[in-house]
């Protein structure tokens, strides 16, 4: 059965549908977030156009040591032009092959170190995890509603990005 993300209710989480990284460029987002792999490899989905777009994301993911489990639950993180952040998140061990692989502690964990790391930010996620990681998006979007409701009480916003 596949879920609609846009379908689980939310109180706090904003939607919003187009390319997370051009709007992040036209000054909608100062913090875009995309869920990443251990092994230092951005082929597919999102982290695809983000490899080919911003060498410097590559660059943050390539300070970590590949295939490092202790990865999972931290963050790099790359400045583009001055004005946002691109971060990758280390929400799953390795690539789906046909499994979810999403590791759901590790990423409330990053969501608790977001929310004392720039809680006043504009905050962007593409459907992380719930794409090729397989993750399922009855728990991921409870726990980025959860994270809206604490970056907005501190004066942020959190927005889920639908391509398209």
């Amino acid at each position: 059965m596949t879920i609609n993300p846009g379908s689980i209710p939310t109180t706090y989480l904003k939607h919003a549908r187009g390319n997370i990284l051009d709007m992040a460029e036209a000054g909608e987002f100062d913090i875009v977030v995309q869920g990443c792999n251990c092994y230092n490899m951005m082929g597919g989905g999102i982290a695809k156009e983000i490899a080919s777009r911003y060498p410097q994301a590559v660059e943050a993911d390539n300070t970590t040591t590949k295939g490092n489990f202790d990865k999972v639950g931290t963050f790099t993180h790359a400045v583009i032009d001055d004005k946002w952040y691109l971060v990758n998140a280390y929400t799953q061990y390795t690539v789906s092959r046909g499994q979810d692989v999403f590791e759901y502690l590790g990423f409330e964990l990053l969501l608790y170190k977001w929310a004392g790391w720039l809680p006043k930010q504009k905050w962007a996620f593409p459907y992380i995890g719930m794409g090729l990681a397989m993750g399922d998006p009855e728990r991921i979007i409870p726990m980025l509603d959860n994270f809206a409701r604490v970056i907005k009480e501190r004066g942020g916003s959190v927005t889920l990005v639908e391509f398209g």
